[in-house]
């Protein structure tokens, strides 16, 4: 995060890479759980730049007849039966199997909703008067209090007056914490006794540089508050809103194709080739952030090495350039890497073969859709470097402290918003509020937005890759596995395809 240094016993950690715990049942997140949002995601792979959103899906209760329509027209818009599950808790599982303890496929947030793949249950079991089997796969425990069939719900109307913006890179409006504590009620705010779940009372004090999401502002007693994801208060006045980052990746095609570089920390500037083959500095520079294809063509001046550019035959001195381009010729199928052209069209039958190949020291993510680069972005990763994982005592492989760990991995489960908690010492734990378009791939290490700084391609995370928003939005769309329409977090099978990392320095 920009400008924090977060220090413990055992060395510098940060938060938004080590989850927190939570017993989910049988197959308990290793993760962590989220203290989770509160709609439905609109879940499908964009087509357009990243910036584009996928269409929301919205929970909207079936509407009345119309003043004196006549009986029989009621009776033609009534449904035969419920068609839909609706979550009126943060967690609502998503089973393999009708039981209480089956492993966890997914679930729904508040004010989502599945499809049912019959009005009928399927059976009760334990504590849960009635399993029911939802699109595409798995059951659904509907109680009444935390899931029901019912879309005029009057408590599930009321909790969608608080659902996040899920078809905006940002679902939560986000800001640092100075300090402060939440509430449950606050005088003079008018709050119904909500359903069990909805609160998260792991973490009332919130300690300074945590952060927090809200969604709206209400005032009360001469005091304006902040209504908070999980439906507690927090004072205005504690709560430094963060600047929005905007930056973004770039889609490749025919067009705008690799290599390409962008440009970090501060504007750079542009050079010309003179009369006499020489190069010169121009007035002209690039902005930070800026991106501009490159020609492949490069000229050495002394010890200087100068690449030439696609802006009008300008060059760039190579040192003040991030230069994206694959660091090997063939993808990890064996297939040689095609810079230009099209994506290929989808396989008919068979994985899509996606791949994500990230340079963790260069600070640069390209996407591609088997051997075509596609996508490609700045990141943030570890701000201590990046390290192969290292057998330890511990049941899985470590990496030090704020390093992001080599290797290759998969994408194994994804959430449309999770919070992250770094726990420490004989002191309040470190909160990062409701993180969108979070993708786990290795132990505590994860794929996602981040929305307290802008600072791309350079190291600033605690060992995960931190993503623009609008670029973790795209690319939590676009990778396998999958989020069916409706869920709000996925658990890959070994039937599911998966999207691959491979992290190198």
């Amino acid at each position: 995060m920009s400008g924090r240094s977060w220090f413990a016993a055992l060395g510098v950690l940060c938060l938004g890479c080590t989850p927190s715990r939570h017993d989910a049942g049988s197959g308990a997140d290793p993760a962590g759980s989220a203290g989770v949002a509160v709609a439905e995601p609109a879940i499908g792979r964009p087509a357009g730049p990243p910036g584009a959103v996928a269409p929301a899906v919205a929970l909207v209760p079936p509407e009345a007849p119309a003043a004196g329509a006549p009986p029989a027209a009621a009776e033609e818009a009534a449904p035969a039966g419920p068609s839909r599950v609706y979550a009126k808790s943060r967690q609502v599982w998503i089973r393999s199997a009708p039981r209480p303890k089956a492993q966890w496929i997914g679930f729904l947030s508040i004010g989502g909703s599945v499809r049912l793949k019959s009005p009928e249950p399927s059976r009760g079991a334990g504590d849960c008067p009635a399993f029911y089997a939802v699109e595409p796969r798995g059951y659904v425990c509907v109680d009444g209090e935390r899931a029901t069939l019912d879309a005029a719900d009057p408590m599930l109307k009321t909790l969608l007056a608080h659902a996040p913006r899920v078809d905006q890179p940002l679902p939560y409006l986000y800001g640092e914490s100075l300090g402060l504590k939440r509430l449950l009620n606050v005088e003079g705010i008018d709050a119904p006794a909500w359903p069990a779940g909805i609160h998260d009372l792991r973490h009332i004090q919130v300690r300074p540089r945590s952060s927090v999401a809200w969604t709206k502002e209400v005032e009360a007693g001469g005091a304006t508050w902040l209504w908070a994801s999980d439906l507690t208060f927090v004072p205005k006045d504690k709560v430094k809103p963060y600047e929005p980052a905007t930056f973004e990746g770039v889609h490749l095609g025919p067009d705008v194709r690799l290599p390409l570089a962008f440009f970090r920390r501060k504007p750079r500037p542009k050079y010309r080739l003179t009369d006499e083959n020489q190069l010169e500095k121009t007035d002209a520079v690039w902005e930070r952030l800026d991106r501009v294809g490159l020609t492949g063509r490069s000229k050495r001046a002394g010890k200087l090495t100068y690449l030439e550019t696609r802006d009008d035959g300008r060059w760039v001195l190579e040192r003040d350039a991030v230069v994206v381009k694959p660091r090997k010729s063939r993808n990890p199928w064996g297939r040689r890497i095609q810079l230009g052209g099209e994506a290929p069209a989808p396989p008919a039958e068979g994985p899509r073969n996606t791949w994500i190949e990230i340079a963790a020291l260069d600070g640069w993510l390209i996407a591609y859709e088997d051997d075509r680069p596609v996508f490609a972005t700045l990141i943030s990763a570890g701000r201590n470097g990046a390290d192969e994982p290292e057998r330890s005592e511990s049941p899985e492989p470590v990496v030090p402290p704020s390093t992001t760990p080599l290797g290759q991995y998969h994408i194994n489960r994804k959430w449309v918003t999770k919070t992250l908690i770094t726990p420490h010492v004989n002191a309040d734990d470190w909160i990062e509020a409701e993180v969108p378009w979070s993708q786990h791939f290795f132990s505590k290490y994860l794929l996602h937005a981040a929305y307290w700084h802008n600072n791309w391609g350079d190291g600033q995370s605690g060992g995960c890759v931190n993503l623009s928003p609008v670029d973790a939005k795209w690319l939590f769309h676009w990778t396998d596995p999958p989020v069916p329409e409706g869920w709000y977090a996925v658990q890959v099978t070994r039937k599911d395809p998966s999207t691959r990392l491979v992290i190198h320095r």
